[in-house]
């Protein structure tokens, strides 16, 4: 154990400052690791574009107990699609390596100054070679143009190294860590200062990388002992057999075995080596390169000191643990960068070095071992313990050997091997004009890398990312093309799809997405954009099967969870095959997903609990711009919350005002027209809805029908015959007919009626029974004619013969009201008494009938009555009529306080009504509350200009407030909506108060 961890035996500043730089390269090589397997995504990364579709719903719906209402709008489902982004060029990756790199070579020039003189210059040499290719001048430093940076470098460091080798070799590794360090980081420091261009480091990195690829080759070609070294300790290492009595002989596993495993690893470096080389195509499970260069770099941390103390050249202590590591992290560092830039130039060059050196000095190693070691392998001895102290031949022999032997098979494989470092070289330059804004010269390079290396899938996608950039699919099409020769990723396939779908060459990019599925079965990427292409088509079954599959190979699931909820909303007849789709929606934080299931939900119809909030409102990101998938969220959301949300009011006005969601504008005034319309403030939603109907010409039709249904759902007859006379559609002409209908003037409903009945033999049945052509024969029929054609006293008749509870129980509603707005107490209760019994009718029926009660009791003047039937069950829909007549009962009563109360809950559910706005109104104006009654009915009257209580309200409200010319106005108004009779008794009163008001203020004045 206390070889595996030597550094404890050394002295606490050795082994702190081991362990310190141990810990930096296991930092690099973590590093390595996750680039090498991240792959292509360190420089793409998966986006996702959305995109709207807009799908019909219903979101508001209500009946009057005959006909039913139907609000029509539309709701956004979200599909998604993966998008393969455009190559990055991150300059902070280029920044960490040159860091790492600067650490490297602290450490190595502080271990070099303990070397021996002829080590010690050859060493310092190489270093001082290596600056010198650095291309310092690229830095463009004023004043330090040409050699100057190199030769201010090359003085510094040499004659300080120089200082610590000659004269004062005697000072510990700490003390020479910390000058180079020192003196590395000022200059680090002075040289990003001074410089001017963008990003210096990157510079460097770039034009510096041949000397990091050397580098690294001669340290892979130095540890590609390491494996054979650790078999050779793996088979010489032994154990003693021991028993109580005795001591047995020691046991290894021998020579064959080393020979055996030697094998079986070269055959693997063999058949990677074919591979590579294209010698062979087979599909073979064979072992990394990259792990391969793991294990010797581990194996070398052990292998490398034994080396140092057996040839006793160095302390390894004070220099070799040291070098080592400084060495090995330039290596692992400059890998860890072809990954994380995906240059697969030099990816692929780094993979032909390990396996060819290791191949060749490992078989030269293997020899070496044999022909010094073999009659001590026969021994049993451990060989390990002598391994570089060689009794025939030296190892450097076989190393020198070797070298020819790697360049022999480098050439056999042609000019390859240059080829891709030049590839890669260029690659590494055109990055770094990329990240300088200079296009022209980042392109010019990839383009240099493709003539030497064409098939290089680094170049190709960069070129076709600028492309797509320059909206120039076809050239993107022809490199995303180049890009599949060699290495294809599913990236390359999905950017070519998004090329042809861009040339509207819709069948290329689905024939694009199924090759990528076949080469990359497993891609839940590729297999979500093929299911969105068909989504697209009526292929609901293909799309079907592909999200599904993506959703289980995806790395983002919920993306093509998501487009399964917009398919199902986009394709009703699905949930009509299946109604248990639209419950099966699980919980997600994903805001796509939450907009298509509350666009499920209000396609589907079939919940009717409330939905849930998405989770995104709940926080402070309502300061920034609304995403597609937040913007369906929120509107879905809008349109299925029937809850009054003042909360969600106040968002849609804050975002709806916002610049950045300008595209959404529209489509935010309509939520929020929505819910201000459910938390029952309805001249602002009326205002909204006519606000866009002005501003949006194209939909201003769709917009005056939502408020003209609205209006007459809140018993707005005259306005909502105003909205739909703007529309010419025939839906709206019928709504007016109904408007009109409902108002009580079929003259002006008539020719509605006749433009409706045209081609709807429904419309046509109606209207001939309204206008006498015929009897009526259904129960609608019956229905129908018994509630409007008040004009005949015999239409009762028709009501006892109607056999459905639900529309005698409505029409039986309406007799009882016509009864009692004439008095005709005895006859409405005998109308209520003939209803059909409540267990029979649904709760729209229900609740007429129970407010038609409360109606009659408060003629009567019976509170209690009233009362208990307030608490009986009465829809939302009906609450403001019970809450009316509760009014009316307590005012008759002169229970004042009640009043009030019970005028202020039907206001506030039903702000606009004539009949509950006058009678307010009234009531604050005998209570001496004249300037609050005013304002209620300012609120109203511009919705019920043909309310003729209301109007005569107003007048005297403006009498008693002194406001003589819109008393005047609003008798204008009175005249053209009251009946002749009624105007001229009005009239006297009128005259006589505002006499009255005149008296009173000449004598105030004398």
């Amino acid at each position: 154990m206390s070889s595996l961890f030597f550094w404890n035996d050394w002295r606490q500043p050795y082994r702190f400052a081991y362990l310190v730089s141990f810990s930096v390269l296991i930092i690099s090589l973590v590093g390595f690791v996750i680039a090498w397997v991240r792959g292509l995504g360190n420089v793409v990364r998966w986006d996702v574009l959305s995109e709207l579709n807009e799908v019909p719903v219903i979101f508001h719906s209500f009946t009057d107990g005959l006909l039913d209402y139907a609000v029509d709008g539309k709701a956004y489902a979200v599909s998604e699609q993966f998008l393969a982004g455009s190559m990055q060029v991150r300059p902070e990756v280029a920044t960490a390596l040159l860091t790492g790199v600067g650490v490297a070579f602290v450490l190595i020039i502080s271990a070099v100054t303990r070397f021996d003189r002829i080590r010690y210059l050859v060493s310092m040499g190489i270093l001082i070679l290596g600056l010198a290719f650095f291309r310092w001048e690229m830095l463009e430093i004023p004043g330090l143009e040409s050699n100057y940076i190199f030769m201010l470098l090359t003085f510094l460091f040499g004659s300080v190294s120089y200082y610590f080798h000659a004269f004062r070799s005697d000072y510990p590794i700490l003390i020479r860590l910390a000058v180079f360090g020192l003196l590395t980081g000022l200059i680090a420091i002075g040289l990003a200062t001074l410089s001017t261009i963008a990003f210096p480091a990157m510079a460097l990195v770039s034009y510096g990388m041949p000397v990091l690829l050397v580098y690294s080759a001669g340290f892979i070609f130095f540890i590609s002992i390491e494996i054979i070294a650790g078999l050779v300790w793996l088979t010489s290492v032994g154990r003693t057999e021991e028993s109580p009595t005795q001591l047995g002989p020691r046991r290894v596993l021998g020579v064959n075995n080393l020979l055996f495993i030697s094998v079986l690893y070269f055959v693997n470096l063999i058949l990677i080596w074919l591979k590579n080389t294209k010698s062979i195509d087979w599909d073979i499970l064979s072992i990394s390169p990259f792990l391969i260069y793991l294990i010797s770099i581990t194996l070398g941390i052990w292998g490398f000191r034994r080396l140092i103390q057996q040839q006793d050249t160095v302390s390894f202590r004070d220099s070799g643990a040291f070098l080592y590591v400084g060495l090995a992290l330039i290596t692992t560092l400059t890998i860890a960068y072809t990954f994380a830039t995906a240059n697969d130039p030099l990816v692929e060059l780094f993979e032909d070095l390990i396996v060819d050196t290791h191949l060749v000095m490992g078989v030269f190693f293997l020899a070496y071992v044999l022909i010094n070691f073999w009659p001590i392998y026969q021994q049993n001895l451990p060989v390990y313990r002598v391994l570089y102290k060689p009794r025939r031949l030296e190892l450097s022999l076989f190393r020198v050997v070797a070298v020819f032997g790697v360049v022999v098979m480098l050439v056999f494989g042609s000019d390859i091997t240059f080829r891709q470092s030049m590839a890669g070289y260029y690659n590494g330059l055109a990055d770094y004009y990329f990240a300088a804004g200079e296009g022209t010269s980042a392109n010019a390079f990839y383009q240099r890398a493709l003539e030497s290396e064409f098939q290089n899938h680094k170049s190709n996608y960069a070129l076709a990312s600028m492309a797509m950039a320059q909206n120039n699919q076809p050239v993107a099409a022809f490199f995303y093309n180049q890009s599949l020769l060699k290495q294809p990723n599913p990236q390359d396939y999905i950017g070519l799809s998004q090329a042809y779908l861009q040339s509207n060459l819709f069948f290329e990019a689905v024939k694009a997405l199924q090759k990528g599925i076949r080469a990359f079965p497993g891609s839940g990427e590729l297999q979500n954009n093929l299911g969105y292409l068909y989504s697209r088509t009526s292929v609901a079954d293909s799309a079907y099967y592909y999200f599904t599959n993506a959703a289980s190979n995806a790395n983002r699931d919920e993306v093509p969870e998501s487009n399964l909820l917009a398919l199902y909303a986009r394709n009703p007849k699905v949930l009509l095959a299946d109604s248990t789709l639209a419950r099966n929606v699980a919980q997600s934080s994903y805001e796509s997903y939450q907009a298509n299931a509350l666009a499920l939900r209000l396609v589907a119809q079939a919940d009717t609990s409330q939905p849930n909030q998405p989770d995104w409102l709940s926080g402070d990101v309502i300061k920034e711009g609304l995403s597609v998938g937040r913007f369906a969220s929120l509107y879905n959301y809008a349109l299925a919350d029937n809850r009054p949300n003042a909360t969600l009011a106040a968002t849609l006005q804050k975002v709806s005002t916002m610049p950045v969601n300008q595209d959404f504008s529209d489509d935010l005034l309509l939520a929020r027209a929505v819910t201000e319309y459910k938390r029952y403030n309805h001249p602002t939603a009326f205002g909204l809805l006519e606000q866009l109907a002005e501003v949006n010409q194209q939909n201003g039709a769709a917009f005056r029908s939502i408020a003209g249904l609205w209006q007459l759902e809140q018993g707005l007859f005259g306005k909502a015959a105003e909205t739909f006379g703007y529309n010419s559609d025939t839906t709206s002409i019928y709504y007016r007919a109904v408007a009109y209908t409902k108002a009580n003037n079929p003259v002006l409903a008539q020719s509605l009626w006749e433009t409706a009945s045209k081609n709807d033999p429904a419309v046509t049945a109606i209207k001939q029974v309204y206008y006498q052509e015929r009897k009526p024969q259904t129960d609608l029929e019956k229905a129908f004619y018994a509630t409007y054609r008040i004009d005949d006293p015999n239409r009762g008749a028709y009501w006892e013969t109607i056999q459905s509870p639900n529309l005698k129980t409505a029409a039986g509603v309406a007799l009882t009201n016509d009864f009692l707005d004439q008095l005709q107490w005895r006859n409405a209760q005998l109308v209520l008494a003939g209803l059909p019994d409540s267990t029979l009718v649904n709760p729209v029926s229900l609740s007429l009938r129970n407010v038609a009660a409360i109606r009659l009791s408060a003629f009567r003047r019976s509170v209690g009555s009233a009362e208990t039937m307030a608490k009986k069950t009465i829809l939302p829909q009906y609450q403001a009529e019970r809450d009316y007549w509760l009014a009316q009962t307590y005012e008759r009563t002169r229970n004042v306080a009640k009043a009030r109360q019970a005028y202020k809950n039907a206001l506030k559910l039903a702000p606009l009504n004539g009949r509950i706005t006058a009678s307010a109104a009234q009531f604050e104006q005998q209570q001496k509350q004249t300037k609050r009654a005013y304002e209620l009915v300012l609120t109203a009257l511009p919705f019920n200009e043909d309310n003729a209580e209301l109007l005569k309200t107003y007048v005297t409200l403006c009498l008693d407030l002194s406001l003589f010319d819109y008393a005047q106005n609003g008798m204008d108004k009175y005249r053209a909506a009251a009946k002749p009779a009624d105007y001229q008794a009005f009239q006297a009163i009128y005259q006589e108060k505002l006499a009255s008001v005149e008296n009173s203020r000449q004598k105030f004045l004398q």
